[in-house]
């Protein structure tokens, strides 16, 4: 063939390789598209940007007779378009609206909420990979002092009897290291109620193999304590009597919050309040119960928790992280629940947990940058003989002490240095679902606590 023939056979057929590559790449992309906005958007936004896509694509094109191949082109770049103009309108109105969240959790909930849930965990496995450091923490995160301990303002009542009890504390925990760093698993009184001490907290390097992970342990004595699960605004959502903030007429009586679970479709159990379950109630599942006395009690569906009716709320979230003082990781390996990536795969990242000591009380647990059969085995050596995990990652453990003054006005701060989300959230609103500590004596006869 010579060159001449050689440019007409090339002049004749690169055409319609061209158009062919142009129909398959434009069609691929607008199904691309189609199914993002779908995604992301839900039915609402896939109408509205489709009713634009046609309505650009046969203006620009009615009047002058394009081809299929240049209306199909329109269409994608419309749609593309109004895809990134919704998206962007309703992220941007999401994110910058203070809700107590940080502006990373505000964008991680956008992106979970509009169906980008798998990328996120993606993400959060490869993020989140690097193991925390062996070497010892050279400073511990407790963030309050005794010297400005918490309290409501009233007392007991002068009463003729001796019976009364008096809560003390803890005994110190061992460091794992020597010498120990200042007040290393020494506590302080953070909250008081009837001039009692009824929390404490310390700091502590944990595990001797794993020195640069630092927890946070708060006990509770619940015998002056009365206890509330208040419902968030996305998390469970809906209408409620507790709903996203502890209401006025309680602020008086408050002494502490602290955060829930799971987003409801990551936490392997069920959630029910006020008479309404929210989503089913499962067996074998770790369950923070609530009695009708305000009493928060930790256990199992079907085992130390029964639902006969009797409870106020039940919130479960994953199976027990730690059961009778022994590590529940590989029961939930057995039952395929994840400790928050969605894989088999690790994290290691900020965790909190709520447990029942040795001696009935309660204990509150924040740990940094750790998996979780090192958060397992963090409860365990302080202590912690049943326990459930709590929400993880970032500033999502959030545990909130408030202070009264005798004008009536009060302050909120965090027992932890590494919680940075605003601990006001609790009265203001809050996103998701919270435990709220209130003085059994200072609460109204009629309140959102009955309910």
């Amino acid at each position: 063939m010579d060159q001449s023939a050689s440019e007409q056979n090339l002049t004749t057929h690169d055409p319609r390789w061209k158009s062919i590559v142009s129909w398959a790449l434009g069609a691929a992309l607008f199904v691309l598209v189609f199914r993002v906005l779908h995604l992301t958007s839900g039915t609402g936004g896939l109408a509205t940007g489709v009713a634009v896509t046609i309505t650009v694509t046969w203006t620009l094109t009615a009047r002058r007779n394009a081809n299929r191949r240049r209306q199909l082109w329109i269409a994608v770049w419309t749609l593309s378009l109004a895809t990134v103009v919704w998206d962007g309108v309703t992220f941007a109105r999401y994110v910058l609206k203070d809700n107590g969240d940080t502006a990373t959790q505000r964008m991680t909930s956008w992106g979970r909420d509009h169906g980008l849930g798998g990328a996120i965990d993606w993400m959060e496995t490869v993020v989140y990979s690097d193991p925390p450091s062996n070497k010892p923490a050279e400073q511990l995160t407790l963030a309050v002092s005794s010297t400005t301990t918490p309290s409501t303002t009233t007392v007991l009542s002068e009463v003729t009897t001796t019976t009364i009890y008096t809560p003390s504390a803890p005994t110190p925990l061992t460091p794992s290291f020597s010498p120990a760093l200042g007040g290393e698993g020494q506590w302080q009184a953070v909250a008081q109620v009837h001039g009692m001490d009824a929390m404490w907290a310390t700091s502590l390097r944990p595990l001797a193999d794993t020195g640069g992970i630092v927890a946070t342990v708060v006990v509770i004595d619940q015998t002056y304590l009365r206890v509330g699960m208040f419902n968030g605004r996305e998390t469970p959502g809906g209408t409620w009597v507790r709903d996203d903030h502890v209401p006025e007429e309680l602020w008086p009586s408050l002494v502490a919050a602290m955060n829930g679970g799971f987003r409801l479709e990551h936490s392997f159990g069920g959630y029910a309040t006020e008479g309404k379950v929210v989503q089913t109630l499962l067996p074998g599942r770790a369950t923070l119960a609530i009695t009708r006395e305000g009493k928060l009690v930790i256990g199992e569906l079907g085992r130390e928790i029964i639902d006969d009716g009797s409870w106020q709320s039940l919130r479960q979230n994953l199976v027990l992280l730690v059961d009778n003082g022994q590590s529940g990781i590989d029961n939930a390996k057995r039952q395929h629940v994840y400790w928050g990536a969605m894989s088999t795969g690790e994290i290691f990242v900020n965790r909190s947990a709520v447990c029942e000591l040795k001696d009935g009380r309660i204990g509150y647990v924040m740990v940094g940058k750790s998996n979780a059969p090192q958060l397992a085995q963090i409860l365990i050596n302080v202590g912690c003989m049943k326990a459930v995990q709590l929400d993880i990652n970032g500033s999502w453990p959030n545990f909130a002490l408030f202070t009264h003054f005798p004008n009536g006005t009060f302050a909120a701060a965090t027992v932890d240095q590494r919680m940075s989300s605003d601990p006001m959230r609790y009265v203001k609103a809050s996103s998701r679902e919270f435990f709220a500590f209130f003085d059994a004596a200072l609460v109204p006869a009629q309140s959102a606590l009955d309910t």
